[in-house]
């Protein structure tokens, strides 16, 4: 398995300055990925997923782990997740064991799987 990495600049980057990182739905990666910024993933991952926040747009298919502050998911994800912040929206299908601190699920959101909360002072990235 390959391993890919995006990154920004070396000084922390405000809210608003963040890079952000687009993987399209036409692409299949096995392998770990690792972003210090946004990620936008629509394609397919067998492997696991870290980056500052995470959106798995309505075409992501995750098979994995994924550790992020903000994680939205829009798509299908299975495995496990550790965020601060899970956002599973509509037409989300979730199967993970998933450890947050704050957690909000949409009406029509697929869930299953073992979810705890995890205080915000331990969660490391």
């Amino acid at each position: 398995m390959a391993d890919y990495k995006t990154s920004s600049s070396p000084s922390a980057p405000s809210q608003t300055e963040r890079k952000r990182s687009i993987f399209a739905d036409d692409l299949r990666i096995e392998g770990n990925i690792t972003c210090e910024g946004i990620l936008e993933f629509g394609g397919q991952l067998t492997g696991d997923l870290t980056a500052d926040a995470v959106v798995l747009t309505p075409t992501a298919r995750v098979k994995g782990s994924v550790r992020a502050r903000q994680l939205t998911i829009e798509g299908k994800l299975e495995g496990d997740v550790t965020a601060m912040h899970v956002s599973i929206k509509t037409g989300a299908r979730v199967m993970a064991s998933v450890a947050y601190d704050r957690l909000d699920i949409a009406s029509g959101a697929q869930v299953e799987g073992a979810y705890s909360r995890v205080d915000a002072g331990k969660f490391k990235l």
